[in-house]
Parts: structure tokens; sequence; C-alpha cells
């Protein structure tokens, strides 16, 4: 029988919570910050525009995958070690991009550094599950995500101002910077996951495991919703700017837009964390998102005015935060026994099916093919959440 440890006794709450909430922060930072610099980065290495965009997909790469490596040895040798071997990588790959003097390496030193990011991120969700559960657990996904919707606020509008001053290379001296941060919160950060609840680390016993995950009813569901919901947002980020620049917004005014949907996201993460039935969270929300992408829909296809087009696209964004806590909350409640793994598929799965979405916006006219994606999503995320009983495993 799993012991069950509470957070306050481990931990201080807010310490824990403030922790736990920067490092999930590590995908929007990593991926989002630098992107005002790609025209340096550029003449800096003198290639092409697009070898300069290898290294977003190259990072991306490696957030998947890492979230598999760190969230599978994290079961077997605890939390804390895994945080800490991934953030001092996370260090190394960092002063790698700083130090290359190839694009060739510098893709290579960016999947590295997606590869450790992951473990800030995976480990994030699985310490929370170590440390909290029902109510409480909501609560703490949802204080995730309002730290998730600042950061993706912030970071390329404080990317922006960072390369502005200092360059491309004062973006990864501020990651630098933030990883040295929370080497020392890992120092201070006691264990969550006791020796007793490790699972040893063999072929056998992961295949075991991964088996009694995928036969969870309820985390498959959760995952399955989780992935819908990242296809959401990945679609809106390969259709948004393209739409935006139709409406001849400059592209300072664009990244404002993203910036308030992103406020969009971490006000409904807040709110659903406190609405307890975390299954009525999302066969509500998975309702009115279905209704709002077809106001979307079409606000799009009769191109509309802007202000029809980012109304209907940020209450959409309302329903979507509380669908993204309702799912995590779920998916990792269900499987506390085997948070790591859990953990590291529900985000592995989640930025594989937005990575397989977000580029069919670009097949044909975009306001179009968007549309579609959009609708198409939500109405999967709706018949999930209202055809598939969730009482039980």
């Amino acid at each position: 029988m799993r012991i069950t440890l509470e957070a306050k006794k481990e931990n201080p709450r807010l310490f824990l919570e403030g922790f736990l909430g920067l490092l999930s922060t590590f995908g929007p930072f990593v991926l989002d910050m630098y992107i005002s610099s790609f025209p340096m980065i550029t003449e800096y290495y003198h290639t092409v525009p697009s070898m300069v965009q290898m290294s977003l997909a190259s990072c991306t790469v490696g957030l998947a995958l890492g979230q598999l490596l760190f969230g599978t040895i994290s079961d077997r040798y605890g939390r804390r070690q895994p945080l800490l071997f991934s953030l001092l990588l996370f260090l190394a790959a960092t002063l790698g991009c700083l130090s290359v003097h190839s694009i060739t390496f510098f893709i290579a030193m960016r999947f590295f550094q997606g590869l450790a990011a992951a473990g800030s991120i995976v480990l994030s969700r699985s310490i929370a599950a170590d440390s909290y559960s029902g109510s409480a657990l909501a609560r703490m996904f949802g204080i995730i995500g309002m730290i998730n919707g600042v950061a993706t606020v912030l970071a390329p509008m404080f990317g922006g101002i960072v390369v502005s001053t200092g360059g491309w290379r004062a973006v990864f001296w501020l990651l630098f910077a933030i990883g040295v941060t929370m080497v020392f919160g890992t120092i201070l950060l006691k264990e969550s996951l006791p020796s007793d609840n490790r699972t040893p680390l063999n072929p056998n016993a992961l295949i075991s495991d991964i088996r009694k995950i995928l036969t969870n009813r309820i985390y498959l569901c959760a995952v399955a919703q989780y992935g819908l919901v990242m296809a959401m947002i990945f679609t809106n980020l390969a259709s948004a700017p393209f739409i935006m620049d139709s409406y001849g917004l400059s592209a300072e005014r664009i990244s404002l837009v993203f910036g308030v949907n992103a406020i969009a996201l971490a006000i409904s993460a807040g709110i659903a964390a406190r609405l307890g039935d975390m299954r009525r969270v999302i066969r509500i929300s998975s309702s009115w998102a279905l209704v709002l992408a077809v106001v979307l829909a079409v606000t799009l296809l009769t191109h509309a005015g802007f202000w029809a087009y980012e109304g209907s696209l940020f209450m959409l964004y309302m329903f979507v935060g509380a669908m993204c806590t309702a799912s995590n909350t779920l998916a990792m409640g269900s499987e506390r026994n085997n948070a790591g793994i859990a953990s590291a598929l529900l985000g592995t799965i989640g930025y594989a099916v937005g990575g397989v979405v977000s580029p069919l916006v670009g097949l044909g006219n975009v306001f179009m093919t968007s549309s579609i994606i959009f609708v198409a999503i939500t109405a999967a995320s709706c018949m999930l959440a209202h055809s598939v009983k969730l009482s039980d495993k």
C-alpha cells in the first residue's frame, strides 16, 4: 500500500507551490524566449532562417523525449536526484549553446537543452502527485497552470527586451541564471518519493507498469483530453500569426494578443482548480469549447472583424485552460503509484499530438484549415467527455 505524504510535512507549502510552478515554466522559457533573436542567430552563424528554425524543432523533440527519460528513472531513483541531474545537464547544454561556432552544433545543443528542460516539466507533475491528492492536487495543478500562463506571456515579451538590449547570447545567459536558481531550489527540496514506494528499473517492471497504466480508463481518457487540449493550443500558435497579419497587426501587437490569450489560460486554470469535480469540469468545458470553436470558425470563414475573431478565441482559451487543469489532475491523480512514468507519458503524448496537428494548418487556406481543425478537435473532446464513463478504472 502506498504511503501518503502530506506536502506540508515535507516541504513548506508556499515553497513547494512556487518551486513546482517555476519548474513547469521551463517549456515556454526554453522554446519562446529566444524566438525574437532568430535574425541575429542567422547572421551570427552565417546560415539561413530554416536552419535556425531547426533549433526550435530539435528543442521540441528533446522536450518530448526527455519527459520519457526523466519520468521513468524518477520512479526508481526518486524525484530529487534526477531533477538535479537534469538541471546540471541543462546548465551544460546552455553553455554549449553559448560556446559552439557552428549552427549544426547549436542545433544539437538545443536538443540537449530541451531534453534536460523536460526533466523539470515532468518532475513538477510527479512531485505534485506524490505530495497531494484530490482537491489539493487540483489546486496545485491550477497554480501550475496560472504560473505557466504568466510565463507564456512573459517569455517572448521579456525575451524580446533582453535581445534588444543584450543580443541573442543574453537570452541564454538568462536561461543559465534561471537554471542555477533552480539548482539551489532543488538542494532545498526534500525528496517526495519514499524508497519503499520506488519501482525497480528493469524492462519487465517497466513494461508491467506501462501495462497497468494503459489499462486505467481514467488515465487514458484524461491523457486523450490533454492531447486534444495541446492540439488546440498548437493549432492556434501555428495559425494565429498569419491570421492576425491578415488583419494588419504588427509583430508587437501580435505578441500582445498572444499575451492576452495566455492570461485567459491562466485565469481559467486557477478557477477550474477550485471547482472540485474534474470530470464535470471537462464535460462542461468541452461542450462550451465546441460551441466557441464553431463561432470562431464562422468568424474566420466570413472574414469578420478582428475583435470578433479575438473575442471568440479568448473565450475558447478560457475553457481550454480549465480542461488543461482538469485533465492533468485526473491523469496524475489516478496514477499516483506510478507518477513518474505516468507524467512522462502524459507530457510526451501532449507534445506529440500538438506537433502532429500544427503542421496541418499550413495545408491550403489558413482560415479554412484552422477552422476545420478547431471544430474537429473540440468535437472529439466533447464526444470523449460525454461518451466515456469515468467512475472507475
